[in-house]
């Protein structure tokens, strides 16, 4: 039988252990000697009993290990490259990887949590090593504001919803927000766009079932479903949708009701479209088996007995007037929908927290040129029509964007009116704007921060406010292409970056190295077994040397979007310490974003620099993303044990790979 209480648990677990980092003051490890607790789930996949540890018997090719985690797989087939999707089934850096695939899905079906933690623990330490990103530095963040702004918050995956703050009545357009930013944004459709600024936009116009209250990082909470659970596998979700809330479409000025189909409709369109950020529901949903029900439906189901989880307390129901007591809902409903999963996923309710599950008119989409395979939506680019709590009144492109507060909104009107996010690409424009109050709150890049601090308007003082994040910055190389295809000349690279002078000049001290895919603070994370990158001159001549390759017969063009002073800076050293350290050529292009954007994404590019944030706290988000592979596989199954000798009733041992992390060894090779 399965623990009833494993998904509430396991989702608390996950966002607690995640963010503790998040809410300390600085960077901490992680103490190895606290075990952490994380239910386990009797269920596929099974891991093999795990007896006390006795004296292993030595195979060859094989370590002596205190336990083995054995990962079996079945048919491993790579991706055409035309179906290949950055951050979605292949890392940025196209660096083909059967064996990152494998220890990324077995990431992802093991409910075990401590095997889950040795994965990432190896994952950590493959990612340091092989390199298809070279990791530079896990950030801080910055913000700038007025102190007549009240009630803003930082939360590791949003940055903040608008209707969340106020302003006091002595500032400047008490009801307008003026927002300093540097880029243009890429798309307002939440199935295509993967970008952080468009995020925020998309995330103050369209909402999802669930959302974050505030800075809660704990557990999520109710949006447009009311309520939910799910059945003892946790494999199958119920949701019961919000009543009386409608799509406000200013460019028709009319409303349209909020149905279960709205919901079933949204997350099939993400998997139709098969765009950047469209692995957050194929990898886990079942779009095809995801549904609508009838009350009858719902009912008969609950009949039998669901299990449901909220801040922390769990219950097993069998009517839904029990459901909806439990989350203390007695409005209206729309309806009920049956999201059916690939697999069970603890962290499944922060995965319909995160953009790509922002539910969409199936009415607005379908009258403007519905959905097609692989392809963008001209009309939802820029004319977005949501629940939420502000709608787009104008985009000027390259100037301005400007919301104002939705009318319909189902929580009533939100204090703050009117959000003006002007783009001002210069960074010395934009803090002397905010400097003279023209600007509320603006981005200040990390180098300029200084500038800012002890600056007063009259009585009132700016705000500069520094706290932890997940934040990591890479350079990607391109492993399609050669030179990159070599690791030894990609490791000749991490050896010639001053990664201090990066952190003091780029993120005036804001900042550590980071040394891998998962971020410091994390579940997953380590430092203990991996290579410490430094600039040392002698070690990466040598590697360059061992790679045969003639740095004269070498030129590197580093691209980075317009807007990004971090990146330009880090660029423009890499620039300098590669040319100097390995003699290779090197030159610096900054691109507009919609053009960085398609060269990114198609693999036409040498080098970029760029930076990764959390979609939902876990690792599974970073390893994922930055270090998918490009394969698939019919079957993987995991398989614990403590004798050497019983590897080969799994696996065939003629052809493994081992990884090992401290006194384990994970396994990995086909099935028997």
């Amino acid at each position: 039988m399965v623990n009833t209480k494993i998904v509430a648990i396991a989702i608390a677990i996950i966002a607690i252990l995640g963010i503790a980092y998040y809410m300390l003051a600085g960077f901490q490890k992680p103490s190895p000697q606290t075990p952490t607790p994380y239910p386990s789930q009797s269920q596929t996949p099974t891991h093999s009993p795990t007896p006390s540890p006795t004296p292993t018997t030595q195979v060859p090719g094989i370590p002596q290990a205190s336990k083995y985690i054995v990962i079996a797989y079945r048919d491993p087939q790579p991706i055409d490259r035309e179906q290949l999707v950055p951050y979605s089934n292949i890392n940025p850096g196209f660096l083909r990887d059967p064996v990152m695939d494998v220890l990324i899905k077995a990431g992802r079906i093991t409910t075990d949590a401590e095997i889950r933690r040795i994965i990432y623990n190896a994952i950590q330490k493959l990612s340091n090593d092989r390199l298809s990103l070279i990791w530079l530095a896990q950030a801080r963040e910055v913000r700038v504001y007025w102190n007549w702004i009240k009630n803003i918050y930082f939360h590791p995956t949003f940055v903040y919803r608008v209707d969340d703050l106020y302003k006091e009545s002595y500032a400047p357009n008490p009801n307008k927000l003026v927002i300093g930013e540097s880029e243009e944004g890429h798309s307002l459709d939440p199935a295509v766009t993967y970008w952080g600024f468009d995020w925020f936009i998309i995330h103050q116009i369209y909402e999802r079932l669930v959302a974050y209250e505030r800075d809660n990082v704990e557990y999520v909470s109710p949006s447009l479903a009311v309520a939910w659970a799910h059945n003892e596998e946790s494999d199958e979700w119920y949701f019961v949708i919000r009543g009386d809330v409608v799509f406000y479409d200013p460019w028709e000025n009319r409303t349209i009701p909020l149905t279960p189909n709205d919901v079933v409709y949204s997350f099939r369109r993400v998997a139709t479209m098969h765009l950047d950020p469209s692995w957050l529901i194929e990898e886990f949903i079942n779009v095809d088996e995801t549904t609508v029900l009838s009350e009858e439906e719902f009912r008969t189901i609950l009949a039998n007995g669901l299990y449901t989880e909220f801040k922390g307390a769990s219950k097993k129901v069998s009517s839904l007037e029990e459901l909806l007591s439990f989350f203390g809902y007695s409005g209206n409903v729309a309806g009920f929908v049956k999201v059916k999963l690939n697999f069970p996923y603890a962290p499944i309710l922060s995965v319909l927290a995160t953009i790509p599950a922002s539910i969409v008119s199936t009415e607005v989409v379908e009258a403007h040129g519905g959905v097609r395979p692989g392809e963008e939506n001209p009309y939802l680019y820029d004319h977005p029509v949501g629940t939420g709590p502000y709608y787009l009144v104008e985009w000027a492109h390259r100037q301005y964007y400007r919301l104002k507060a939705n009318p319909y909104y189902w929580k009533g009107r939100p204090a703050i009116e009117e959000i003006e996010l002007r783009l001002v690409p210069e960074d010395s424009t934009r803090i002397m704007m905010l400097k003279k109050g023209d600007i509320d709150i603006a981005l200040v890049p990390p180098s300029l921060v200084d500038q800012v601090r002890d600056v007063t308007l009259d009585s009132n003082k700016l705000i500069v406010d520094v706290a932890p994040s997940f934040w990591i910055y890479h350079v990607t190389l391109n492993c399609e292409r050669h030179p990159f295809n070599n690791t030894l000349f990609r490791k000749a690279l991490a050896w010639a970056i001053p990664y201090d002078i990066i952190i003091s000049t780029a993120f005036n001290g804001l900042a550590d190295q980071a040394y891998g895919v998962i971020p410091r603070g994390m579940f997953g994370f380590q430092d203990d077994e991996v290579t410490r990158y430094t600039y040392n001159e002698d070690v990466a001549r040598k590697l360059l040397k061992e790679s045969g390759i003639d740095p004269k017969s070498v030129s590197i063009t580093i691209i980075v979007p317009q807007g990004y002073s971090e990146q330009e800076q880090i660029a423009t050293i890499l620039q300098s310490s590669w040319s100097k350290a390995l003699g290779i050529d090197v030159k610096v292009q900054v691109l507009s974003r919609p053009v960085f954007n398609e060269k990114l994404m198609s693999g036409d590019f040498d080098v970029q620099v760029l930076a990764w944030g959390p979609d939902y706290v876990d690792p599974d988000d970073y390893a994922g993303p930055l270090q998918a592979g490009g394969y698939t596989f019919a079957d993987v199954t995991l398989h614990v044990i403590t004798s050497a000798s019983d590897i080969s009733k799994y696996v065939d041992t003629s052809d493994i790979t081992v990884v090992t992390y401290r006194d384990i060894a994970i396994v990995i090779s086909k099935a028997k």
